[in-house]
């Protein structure tokens, strides 16, 4: 046969005995066969007989509807059905001798493909894999008696309340954080207290439901990764599948092929249902007494409301008065000493630029929501013209758009709990302020398909460099004296003349608080300079790469050399990452692509005669001597102190 021949599908006709029924099976051309296989990828090397028989009867049959037609209009019993897909799997096999299990293996990336001569170290037979010997469909026919097409019922008398069960903590070590966490190990016999009467519609919401059973503190553990900010770089659902996979190495019984609950309206369990569904992960939520509970300002905890402010100092650096005066605002209103229909609380943050205004938003978002998604963020140099304030609240009816909504409602709707932050204020046209002061006023909007959104539970901060060139030429003042010196009272009232003259007076009534902002000192920019530092250390660690187990130590003396590269008090700190990032992340990197330094090397950066010096020390040069030559080295030095 010739390689055109090899190209071509070919159909052959087989007749069907338990079902009496003609059969088109295809003929898959070896060289085709791979990517097909390429489909069970998403199963991360963990298929069922079951799984992969349903495959090759949906890749394998070329009239696999009319086929399911003819077995619901004979009415067949669903106790042959096993029997009937028995058949159809060896006649696909005597047509595809290819895809017979024992010529198939599985990869280190978890890839189906063909074996080609002996299985290497990194590869599995597909009749190896855990979940092989699992099939849903032959457990599940003996749950059916005389004919039954109803499920076994379940026995309620022996379902706990999972709070009940018993279980064995065990230490995981999951890779994306180079961390350990605690999964709950529950016995087999608890099964029915932990899927009973539960329905997972996506596979997604099964492997949600499980690691939260699972994983002991999971709300500690979901904190600890927004504070890491791992949900930014990394999708929630990959993290949750991670998480998943642990839970079920620990628990295999608490599969979804086994224990969906995939079934149609009568009760009945179609071995070949699959074929009639669509992908599994279309669901957006469920039903209404399932969503997660929003949080509101007053779920906020005593506590955290008391130390919100030493939280904030630690990570916002030198803007100390300045937070004492926002957290006291925010505190005053925890209590209920603010007008119920009015925000928690509207600010101006003024200031120079770089000196921490949007930073220390964010921060506050985190430290108050808990989350790092707890910020809607909205560039007012994008609405800069009269009608783009549409954008905010959605378009009108009958203009395009008006599906869709705006942005800033529903975000609000979405989490009414949030910091809303108006970037660079004085860019915005008039029309977003006429918003903001119906926002400040009353605390609702209404959007363009009628909705009353309400910001009753949200900040909001407008931050701003008004008033900085008036405070500059206040020191340009000629005169006698302290004329020309700048006073904490002289700069606040350069910058509220500077305000007036922006908003109206209406505008500047319905706001909390005015809140300056400190310029930065060489201490301060030195403090920033450590924290970015550290930062960078931690980004090492997290990412997922071949140096995370690099031992990475910087010098002060890289603090000094990074402020005299990167500072320009013109834009205060935002130079300090670029000059990161090209005086040490570049040359580092550089230094780690060229050279084969090994997994646990420690790599000290330091500053000397005015260049960056890199000293890597590889694994060799540094390992701990064997605990005999130890235990030998300490009894000389006994005998000789004796």
């Amino acid at each position: 046969m010739d390689n055109g021949d090899k190209n071509k599908y070919e159909v052959k006709q087989v007749y069907i005995e338990t079902a009496s029924y003609n059969l088109l099976i295809l003929k898959i051309p070896e060289n085709e066969i791979d990517d097909k296989l390429t489909y069970l990828s998403r199963e991360k090397g963990l298929i069922a007989k079951s799984l992969y028989d349903d495959f090759l009867i949906a890749t394998c049959i070329a009239n696999v509807n009319p086929f399911l037609q003819h077995l619901n209009q004979k009415g067949t019993d669903l106790t042959k059905l096993n029997k009937i897909r028995e058949e159809l799997i060896e006649k696909i096999l005597e047509v595809n001798k290819k895809l017979n299990p024992i010529n198939l293996v599985i990869n280190k990336n978890h890839v189906l493909k063909l074996k080609k001569g002996r299985v290497s170290k990194d590869t599995i037979l597909l009749t190896e894999n855990e979940l092989w010997d699992k099939d849903i469909y032959k457990e599940s026919e003996k749950g059916i008696i005389n004919g039954n097409k109803s499920r076994k019922k379940l026995d309620r008398s022996k379902i706990k309340n999972i709070k009940d069960l018993k279980y064995i903590a065990i230490q995981k070590f999951w890779k994306r954080i180079q961390q350990y966490i605690t999964i709950k190990q529950f016995e087999e016999s608890d099964v029915d207290a932990l899927l009973g009467e539960r329905s997972f519609d996506t596979r997604t919401a099964f492997e949600q439901y499980v690691v939260t059973i699972c994983v002991e503190e999971i709300e500690d553990l979901f904190v600890r990764l927004d504070k890491l900010g791992l949900p930014l770089r990394v999708d929630p659902p990959v993290l949750i599948h991670e998480l998943y996979e642990i839970c079920r190495a620990s628990n295999p019984f608490l599969d979804f092929d086994m224990y969906k609950e995939d079934l149609p309206e009568d009760g009945s369990l179609d071995p070949f249902a699959s074929f009639h569904r669509t992908a599994e992960a279309g669901s957006e939520g469920g039903p209404l007494g399932q969503r997660k509970k929003i949080k509101l300002f007053r779920h906020v905890g005593r506590p955290l409301l008391l130390d919100l402010g030493n939280r904030m100092k630690k990570r916002v650096v030198g803007q100390d008065d300045t937070i004492k005066d926002l957290v006291e605002a925010i505190q005053r209103s925890s209590v209920g000493l603010k007008d119920p229909e009015q925000p928690i609380g509207s600010f101006v943050f003024t200031g120079y630029t770089g000196c921490g205004k949007t930073y220390t938003a964010k921060i506050l978002a985190e430290e108050l929501t808990g989350s790092s998604k707890g910020i809607v963020i909205i560039d007012c140099s994008e609405y800069t013209v009269d009608h783009e304030y549409a954008k905010l609240i959605g378009a009108p009816s009958g203009y395009i758009g008006y599906e869709q909504g705006g942005y800033l409602t529903n975000a609000i709707r979405k989490q009414p709990f949030s910091i809303v932050l108006f970037d660079e204020i004085e860019k915005a046209s008039e029309k977003v302020h006429q918003l903001l002061l119906q926002i400040m006023e009353e605390a609702r909007l209404t959007d363009g398909k009628g909705h009353h959104v309400s910001f009753k539970d949200t900040i909001i901060i407008m931050t701003s460099n008004i008033g900085v060139r008036e405070v500059d030429e206040v020191s340009k003042t000629i005169g006698f004296g302290d004329v020309g010196k700048i006073t904490p009272d002289k700069h606040f009232k350069a910058i509220k003349e500077a305000l007036k003259k922006k908003f109206k007076p209406e505008f500047l009534n319905r706001i909390t608080s005015i809140i300056d902002f400190n310029r930065l000192t060489e201490e301060n920019y030195l403090d920033i300079i450590r924290l970015e530092l550290d930062k960078l250390k931690r980004n090492l660690k997290l990412n997922n790469t071949g140096y995370s187990n690099l031992k990475l130590n910087f010098d002060e003396s890289l603090c000094r050399f990074i402020y005299d590269k990167g500072i320009d008090e013109d834009f205060g700190a935002r130079p300090l990452k670029r000059a990161i990032e090209t005086e040490v992340s570049s040359p580092f990197a550089m230094r780690l692509l060229n050279e084969d330094v090994g997994e646990n090397a420690k790599v000290n950066i330091y500053v000397e005669d005015g260049e960056l010096k890199i000293d890597i020390k590889k694994d060799s040069e540094f390992a701990d001597p064997p605990f005999y030559m130890i235990v030998e080295e300490n009894n000389k030095r006994k005998k000789v102190n004796e």
